[in-house]
Parts: C-alpha cells; structure tokens; sequence
C-alpha cells in the first residue's frame, strides 16, 4: 500500500487562503448583484408614487372624470365659413355670452371664417374685480354658486385683489351689452326716410359746412316716437335749435336724443320702456320741414345711429 503523506504546515496555509478568497470573491459577487438589482426600481413618475396605497380611495374612471369637470379649462376653435356663434355655442353646450366674453367680441358680425375662438369647457363671463370685493359679494351680485367661482379660479382664500381678472362659472352678461354685441341694441324710433345722414353736409340754412350728428328720419307731422331702448328721461324741454326734444339715459353710458318734436309725452326722470311713446314727431326749432332728428351718444361723444340700430 501507498503510504499517505502528511500536509506540510505550508500546505495548509495555502488551502486555508485560497478558500478565504473564494469567500470573498462570493461576498463581493452577492453585494454586486444586490447593487445591480437596485439600480433598476422604477423612479419616481406618473405611473408610479412613492408610499403606501389605500385601495379604498380609488375611484372609478367615470367618477374621476366628473370631479376634473369642476376646473376650468379652455379649447380651441377654429371658424368655419358660415358658423354663427350661436352654433359654436349650442355644439360645446354653453352660452353665447361666454363665447363673446372670452374672446372679448364687441360685434357679432365681426367673425370671420379661420378666425381662432378660445372655448372653456362651461359657461360664464370674465370679471375684473373691483377694489374691496370679495368672493361672496361677486358670486351674490351674479347670483352665482361661490364654491364654483373658487374651484373654477383655484382660488385659496375669500380676499381679492382688485383689478383681478376672474371667470365667473353660470354668470351672464347685462342683456344691454348683449344686444349691443348682437348688433339689435336699439329700435328705428319711427319708420321713415332718411333726409340727412350721419356726416358732414351744408347747412340748409346758413350754407356753410358743419358736421350733422345724428340722422334725420323724414315722416309726416303727428307720428309716434317711440324710444329706442329702455330708460330714463334726462331732459325733456325745448330750445330754439332742436325744438321740443327728449334725451333718455340708457344703461351702459347710452343716451338717445328725439328733437323736433311737435309735442312730449313723458316727463323729466320718468322711465320709459323699450318701444314706449316719448311724444310725436314734428317741426319745431332748427328744421326746415317735418321729420325726426335722432342722435345716439356713447360715454357723451354721438355714434352712427345706423351702426345699432336694428
């Protein structure tokens, strides 16, 4: 038989540091591995949160999208010849008066087709807040829900600053400045011929040039005159240019002026309806024969009566 030979002190020496560096080397092994794995968790996004999850407060779709309606948001669209804003806004489901208030339209016929319209997804009007307003006096002058006014601005306290720019959810515009936009703010006051434009034109007693501020509506002596919008008698006299006249206050800094009349039938703070009676027509003052002189004033300066007539 072979005889087996006893490791030397130096053999042993050697196994023992050779399985102590496989050791190590399976150590660091495992640790990179660990290493490695972490570094591939997801980060942080839209489709993943850090923390815990309560299954309970997880809502349907359909009840998510209910509660994103709340806010506010805007789309874009674009006219196509023929559109009326009254279509665009039956087919968003919401009211003119947003259309015309978003977009800051002054005139209805003044869109064009391509003409880009900025759309919110519910109706209501922009308002500037004025000073020492706040958000339950704005919401009870419009008669308004203050909780949609706060949701639909993000607002995060009742104070607010003036000159503020605001969407007030449900709220619409005075109908004066509706018809305004329309382009149907005042009635014809008689139905007649037109002897003297809105212009420059002779003086057909002196001659000279001089500008004419209203127009002259030629009908026969004794024809009703009836006002032209809504409101109150501011003047109601006579004067040796216009004869008997009548001037009305009208909402929105309006005023009209009914001159050579032959008679008034309203008096001075009275109001007046829209299409009522203010006196007949006739040939009083500064006129050379029988018709109506009508002007219509904005914020005091006269207008072309036939830019709002209807």
């Amino acid at each position: 038989m072979r005889s087996r030979s006893r490791p030397s002190h130096t053999d042993i020496l050697l196994r023992i540091t050779s399985v102590s560096s496989l050791l190590k080397t399976l150590s660091a092994v495992i640790c990179l591995i660990a290493l490695v794995g972490s570094s591939f968790r997801p980060m942080p996004g839209p489709d993943y949160a850090v923390g815990t999850v309560d299954f309970n407060t997880i809502v349907p779709d359909s009840e998510s999208h209910e509660e994103e309606e709340e806010g506010l948001f805007y789309s874009v669209y674009q006219v196509k010849r023929g559109d009326t804003i009254s279509d665009i806004a039956e087919s968003y489901g919401i009211t003119v008066d947003t259309i015309f208030s978003i977009n800051n339209i002054q005139a209805a016929r003044s869109i064009q087709p391509e003409q880009f319209l900025k759309i919110p997804n519910m109706s209501g009007i922009l308002y500037q807040v004025k000073a020492e307003e706040s958000v339950e006096s704005i919401a009870e002058k419009h008669g308004i829900s203050p909780d949609r006014l706060i949701v639909a601005n993000g607002l995060m306290k009742n104070e607010l600053d003036a000159g503020r720019m605001l969407f007030l959810p449900d709220a619409k515009l005075p109908s004066v400045v509706l018809r305004e936009i329309a382009g149907d703010l005042f009635l014809w006051p008689v139905r007649g011929y037109i002897t003297s434009w809105y212009s420059w034109r002779r003086d057909p007693f002196t001659g000279k040039n001089s500008f004419h501020n209203g127009i002259d509506i030629g009908v026969p002596s004794g024809t009703p005159v009836a006002a032209a919008m809504e409101g109150s008698v501011s003047e109601a006299s006579y004067s040796p240019i216009m004869g008997n006249y009548v001037m009305l206050r009208h909402s929105g800094g309006w005023q009209t002026l009914y001159a050579h009349l032959s008679s008034i039938t309203v008096k001075k703070g009275q109001y007046v309806a829209r299409g009522n009676r203010v006196g007949l027509s006739g040939n009083t003052g500064y006129s050379t024969g029988p018709h109506l002189h009508f002007t219509v004033y904005k914020n005091g300066k006269s207008v072309n009566p036939i830019n709002v007539l209807q």
